[in-house]
């Protein structure tokens, strides 16, 4: 079968006539089937739609041989991802790489996938572990200590293994587990016969043990007789403490302060906790609160201020501004004020000059005076300026405004808001007007006091600068 691959591969085709030919082992020509086989330029095809085979007659592909298959002078390819598989049967395809190894082929170590990998050994760390550098695997095993987990060094091999051997003992000790124990029955010298409640001793210098008397403590001996537990014979107690017979007490009046329990800085002794109970050692704010404000009635601590700089405490325990006739508040008029005009007889309608007022306390006595300087639209039109506030107790006041250059009207009042009538004040000065108020009010409850003003027929303007004093 080999000579006919050999001289199937030797044929010539005649391009020239319709039919192929090979020639033999001796020359001898032999027609070919021109129906299966074709030239195409260099390249010699077969039209048969079954399989060639080479050792078999029964080709199960459309290439099957029974012997090697030799591929010489094939180039390589480090792209490629397929590769040539063959299955059960012998057939040929191609595969990826990826396919191949997947599930169950080492794709990498330690998250290392070069296809060249090195183990090596080393001692870094606290306890076992795998350092991977690279495409290097470092297995460390450090050297056990008191911080680190690893292996045995040589020097603590040695000491381990010199270690002490299982103890054993004679008849006068015991050992069970990790308990080395005295035998109960191992006498010890002469203090074998031990009595119940007896006392050892040493004898001498030597340190040799024995069994002790009363009369081997002569201080003891003489003070007591029977056990602590009744003792008829005392050494009394004298100083804080005492003691007569069996009964001990603190005598009163002589624990001193050093005898006490020592205190943290700015610590006081009491009690805020509610009801009975043992004394407490309190802060400087525990101790504030339990103290009485000051009041116009009781001695105590000050009462809160509110802060600032005007308020000052009084004899009543209220915290409020100085009112002397040497510190009075002084209030300035900023703008111009204008009143219209008041229909009818009477001032029925007053305006406050905004600014000029001050607040007030019930029962407080407070002294008053404001100049504030006005101008009318029109010489005959009569004005009024007074005062409103809280209800009060007494109030006092005169109100004084300019009929013309030479003459002035003055009303002495008892009430706010009046004046009440334009009664002989039937004229005014055009510029350079003046109405000045001075007074006293007690008032009964807290509130303000306004200065106000009227005109009857024309319209008149306070003017900005206008004061108003109190104290």
């Amino acid at each position: 079968m080999d000579k006919v691959w050999i001289t199937f591969l030797l044929f010539s085709v005649s391009i020239n006539s319709m039919s192929q030919t090979v020639i033999g082992p001796k020359g001898t020509k032999i027609a070919i089937d021109s129906s299966k086989w074709k030239i195409n330029g260099n390249n010699v095809y077969n039209k048969n739609s079954g399989g060639i085979g080479i050792g078999t007659a029964n080709p199960t592909a459309q290439f099957h041989t029974t012997g090697d298959v030799r591929f010489q002078g094939i180039g390589s390819n480090t792209l490629n991802t397929k590769i040539l598989t063959a299955d059960a049967n012998g057939n040929i395809t191609t595969r990826l790489l990826s396919n191949l190894i997947d599930g169950s082929a080492v794709t990498s170590i330690n998250g290392i996938a070069s296809s060249a990998q090195t183990f090596e050994s080393g001692a870094s760390g606290t306890d076992f572990n795998i350092s991977s550098l690279g495409s290097v695997h470092t297995f460390n095993l450090p050297t056990a200590s008191a911080t680190n987990r690893g292996a045995l060094s040589s020097a603590d091999w040695s000491t381990f293994n010199g270690k002490e051997n299982v103890l054993s003992f004679s008849t006068g000790l015991t050992r069970t587990g990790n308990t080395i124990a005295v035998n109960s029955i191992q006498n010890i010298t002469a203090l074998s016969n031990l009595t119940t409640n007896g006392l050892i001793k040493t004898s001498g210098g030597t340190g040799a043990l024995s069994i002790a008397t009363a009369s081997d403590f002569p201080i003891l001996n003489q003070n007591t007789t029977g056990n602590a537990a009744t003792v008829t014979t005392n050494a009394n107690l004298t100083g804080p403490v005492t003691s007569v017979g069996n009964a001990t007490s603190i005598s009163a009046n002589v624990v001193t302060n050093s005898m006490l329990a020592q205190l943290p800085t700015q610590t006081f002794k009491g009690r805020i906790a509610t009801g009975t109970g043992n004394v407490e050692d309190l802060t400087a704010a525990q101790a504030t609160a339990m103290l009485t404000p000051f009041t116009s009635s009781a001695q105590g601590v000050v009462p809160a201020s509110g802060g600032g700089t005007t308020n000052f405490l009084r004899a009543d325990g209220i915290f409020a501004p100085i009112t002397s006739s040497r510190n009075p508040t002084v209030i300035t008029l900023n703008n111009d004020i204008t009143t219209q005009p008041t229909a009818g007889n009477n001032p029925s309608i007053l305006t406050d000059i905004t600014g000029l007022s001050f607040d007030v306390t019930a029962n407080k006595t407070y002294r008053f005076s404001a100049i504030i300087p006005f101008t009318s639209s029109a010489t005959t039109n009569p004005v009024i300026f007074t005062i409103d506030g809280p209800t009060a107790s007494f109030i006092s006041f005169t109100s004084r405004s300019p009929l013309n250059n030479n003459t002035e009207i003055i009303n002495y009042c008892s009430a706010y808001n009046t004046p009440n009538s334009w009664s002989g004040n039937n004229n005014s000065v055009l510029n350079a007007n003046m109405a000045i108020i001075t007074g006293i009010v007690i008032p009964s409850a807290n509130g303000t006091v306004k200065v106000k003003f009227a005109a009857k027929t024309a319209a008149i303007t306070a003017k900005a600068g206008a004061w108003l004093e109190y104290w």
